[in-house]
């Protein structure tokens, strides 16, 4: 009996197993990896908890770790390629840090400025800091005698009489301005009471005008009105002679006024900060 042929031409014969049949390699672990689900990273979650804490109470002394944390959780999520979840949530963290953080430094600057005022409250400011004049008069410390003007009565008038009475008395007249909202005006008021400034001073009338109540009339005598105070000499035709300002000392102090002031009275003073704005006679 011959064996049947295969269609290539020689003998067939069935397909015989070599072994037993073996199952298909187990993914790799790498694989594995990949299938299981991200799991989110406790710096992200630790993150966000200390911004909102920044944000309630602990300010930047939770705010500060919290930046630094989230910084620190994203980098490290972005490394896991995928194992590490939670990406979101630092960036939670981050932005309340940062939130929290914000707040409370203006608080604790807030409150600092009030403890530095408190130590060193500021100068006091008043809508009319000068307390004198205050009505009008004359006052007199020892031969100084200071005029203060009735803001009803026009200028020329009162300034007129002034002049002629001191010139029957052998007085040197000077005007100053003043504004009451001028705190170095104030000074100036404060310290003529002083033996230094009286001495300075010696026989003189000086008339206080208040440049809010009289500035058109001033303006006509071309006196100085954007600016306070200033002195000028009159002459017994209560035309101004001279003038200077109070730049010509630092201070409003009578050991910085007084010599200035008592060589100006009696045409002594030389070199000046600023020249007189009264160039010729008025």
């Amino acid at each position: 009996m011959q064996r049947p042929l295969s269609p290539y031409g020689g003998p067939s014969h069935p397909p015989q197993a070599t072994g037993p049949l073996q199952a298909p390699p187990p993914p790799s672990e790498r694989s594995a990896a990949l299938l299981e689900p991200a799991r989110s990273d406790h710096r992200a979650t630790g993150a966000l908890v200390l911004g909102v804490l920044s944000m309630t109470c602990l300010g930047f002394l939770a705010g500060i770790p919290a930046i630094v944390l989230g910084a620190m959780s994203r980098k490290e999520i972005d490394r896991s390629q995928g194992a590490l979840s939670g990406r979101g949530i630092a960036a939670g963290g981050i932005v309340t840090g940062l939130f929290g953080t914000g707040i409370s430094l203006i608080v604790l600057v807030t409150l600092l400025s009030g403890v530095i005022e408190s130590v060193n409250p500021p100068e006091p400011r008043t809508a009319s800091p000068l307390r004198v004049p205050v009505a009008a008069g004359t006052r007199s410390y020892g031969s100084l005698d200071v005029v203060d003007l009735d803001t009803k009565t026009p200028l020329k008038g009162q300034i007129t009489e002034i002049v002629r009475v001191a010139a029957s008395k052998s007085r040197t007249v000077m005007l100053q301005t003043y504004v009451r909202s001028s705190k170095e005006c104030a000074e100036v008021a404060a310290a003529l009471p002083d033996t230094r400034m009286q001495k300075a001073l010696t026989n003189v009338t000086l008339v206080r005008v208040d440049v809010d109540a009289f500035e058109d009339e001033l303006k006509d005598m071309r006196i100085e009105t954007e600016s306070a105070p200033w002195f000028y000499k009159l002459d017994a035709n209560a035309h101004a002679t001279d003038a200077i300002s109070a730049d010509e000392w630092d201070a409003n102090i009578p050991e910085n006024m007084a010599p200035v002031l008592q060589d100006f009275a009696k045409g002594a003073l030389g070199s000046r900060r600023t020249p007189s704005p009264v160039g010729t006679a008025l």
